[in-house]
């Protein structure tokens, strides 16, 4: 499709999940991404501001609704079980706003999405949709149209949609880095496929190396980082590097196969940088006497473990340590769910939680903190009238938290989820965030008690989310040499549709990013009266199975998630 102007409205998104200008512009200047480099010369560029949190399942999310995570629901991979404090998976039925590629479709624009987070299982849409991280690995088909999902096994015998050989690779590096590559390109591979079965008018493609490189691999090559290793081989120190190199390589091969008349969106969803030690946020709440544990005999036995540090983190390291990490991943499903029910029963947990006295607790990534408000959690303590004194004081004891090896401030910022969070679905998020020593501290809850000291230096992981990814856009629609201010991840959705000639719904949180678009186009962009409950199709709700959950917390604890 064209516009009236004459100029192509076709647009490609290229996901680049966890890419950081730290990195990119010193790679630039060394010659190293020959194609990035040719998108910043003829396009425009800047930072793009995360989500609260900046975590890959929401982020995504509201890139691709247009709307913060109060309007869509997605605050993790993870959420809290209605009715308990259990969390189970995230999945698309529980994103309530409509995606990008539906109000396409429904004007007439074919689609082609690949490797879209968060997006499984897939809705209905002009084109073919491919979905990546949180699909299940036992999934039948995770395509539409469903039968998509054949054709593609026939033609790539050895797609995968997750990358089910990746973990924690201390000790085998290699193998790891060799994984990321052959999934990077097995998505250009599925890219050509899906060329050569229709043209389209919307493309995107997500590239997720390197968020899970930098993640396990940034110490060795940071030198301000503490375990970082001047020994190191060097390969491992320019693994990043290497790892964009080939992103670089990969973006070059889709824009030759998409043609010349293509608008093209470089995006990420957060951005990178180093991590030095976790915050166990559980672990202070108990110290703070803002979480209790209950007074039966079990409890009082394992809290006195968990003090003397037999604890689930320790366990870890020990057993990286003697390399027994490899023997419980061969053990069969029925062998590891028994070892977790005895662990379980051993560690601390939140079954020793005495709810009716716990004023707060944490669940989930990048320092959330909830409230334990009375008519809103199952066993809820504080009066919705004590909200607002509780938030504060809760506040006030983390502004007055030390780093005990410096005698420095540890808080960065306080974040209060009603200050970011509007729409239905707004109750459901952190009623606070906490950034830490400009987060390359991490506060984190997602293990519940993995120590019994609530800072710890960071174990498998080295490097951890920004709030600021990039947006890199150039094409016959963009203009030339802008730089880019104030863009928000929910702002890339209202200005593709601005590109592509097609109205913006009312309602969306995101603005179209007028400034980096060319006059013709900012001339004819159009705002609908109607909003965007006109265009979701909703779906009922589909959960996970017992098996696939285990299968998703061992893929999330593989890519440090969980």
């Amino acid at each position: 499709m064209t516009m009236a102007s004459g100029e192509p409205s076709r647009t490609l998104v290229v996901g680049f999940d966890g890419a950081t200008f730290d990195q990119i512009l010193p790679l630039v200047q060394q010659g190293r991404l020959p194609h990035i480099r040719g998108l910043l010369e003829r396009g425009s560029w800047g930072p793009l501001r995360s989500t609260i949190p900046p975590v890959t399942a929401p982020a995504w999310s509201s890139f691709m609704t247009g709307v913060n995570p109060g309007r869509h629901g997605i605050y993790d991979f993870r959420y809290r079980q209605a009715g308990t404090y259990e969390l189970r998976t995230n999945n698309l039925t529980l994103n309530r706003a409509p995606t990008l590629w539906e109000v396409l479709s429904r004007h007439g624009m074919r689609c082609c999405v690949i490797n879209m987070p968060a997006s499984w299982p897939p809705r209905p849409i002009n084109g073919y949709w491919v979905t990546g991280i949180l699909t299940p690995a036992d999934a039948e088909t995770y395509t539409y149209p469903p039968e998509l999902t054949r054709q593609i096994l026939q033609a790539i015998p050895d797609y995968e949609v997750w990358p089910t050989s990746v973990f924690h690779p201390k000790g085998r590096e290699r193998e790891f880095l060799q994984a990321i590559e052959g999934l990077t390109w097995k998505r250009v591979e599925l890219f050509r496929f899906l060329q050569g079965l229709g043209k389209w008018d919307a493309g995107m493609i997500v590239f997720m190396g390197a968020d899970q490189v930098q993640h396990a691999m940034w110490h060795f090559q940071d030198p301000t980082h503490p375990q970082y290793d001047p020994d190191a081989p060097a390969e491992f120190r320019d693994a990043i590097a290497h790892t964009y190199e080939e992103i670089d390589a990969a973006v070059g091969t889709i824009l030759a196969e998409a043609g010349e008349d293509v608008n093209v969106f470089l995006v990420s969803d957060h951005g990178f940088g180093p991590l030095d030690d976790w915050f166990h946020i559980n672990t202070w709440l108990i110290q703070e006497r803002l979480m209790v544990l209950k007074p039966r005999a079990l409890s009082r036995l394992k809290y006195r473990l968990f003090s003397l540090g037999i604890t689930p983190l320790n366990i870890y390291e020990w057993a990286l340590k003697l390399r027994l990490n490899r023997a419980v991943a061969r053990t069969t499903r029925q062998r590891r769910e028994e070892t977790f029910a005895l662990l379980r029963r051993l560690f601390v947990s939140f079954d020793d939680v005495d709810w009716s006295r716990t004023v707060a607790y944490s669940m989930g990534n990048v320092g959330p903190i909830f409230v334990n408000l009375a008519g809103r959690e199952p066993e809820g303590c504080v009066p919705p009238e004590r909200y607002e004194e509780t938030l504060e004081m809760i506040a006030e004891r983390l502004r007055g938290i030390v780093d005990p090896r410096t005698g420095r401030p540890l808080v960065t910022e306080i974040i209060f989820g009603k200050d970011v969070y509007h729409g239905p679905y707004a109750p459901s998020g952190p009623d606070i965030t906490v950034f830490m020593r400009d987060m390359r501290v991490c506060a984190y809850g997602n293990t519940e008690f993995a120590s019994h000291r609530w800072l710890t230096p960071t174990s498998g992981r080295t490097g951890w989310h920004r709030m600021e990814g990039i947006l890199v856009a150039a094409g016959p629609g963009i203009r030339q040499g802008e730089q880019i201010a104030g863009a928000r991840l929910w702002d890339i959705y209202p200005t593709l549709l601005a590109l592509m000639d097609v109205p913006i719904p009312a309602g969306l949180d995101g603005q179209p990013l007028l400034s980096l678009l060319r006059d013709a186009v900012r001339e004819r962009v159009r705002y609908d009266s109607q909003g965007l409950e006109q265009y979701f199709q909703g779906a009922e709700k589909v959960g996970y199975s017992e098996e696939e959950e285990e299968m998703m917390e061992r893929h999330l604890k593989g890519l440090g998630y969980v």
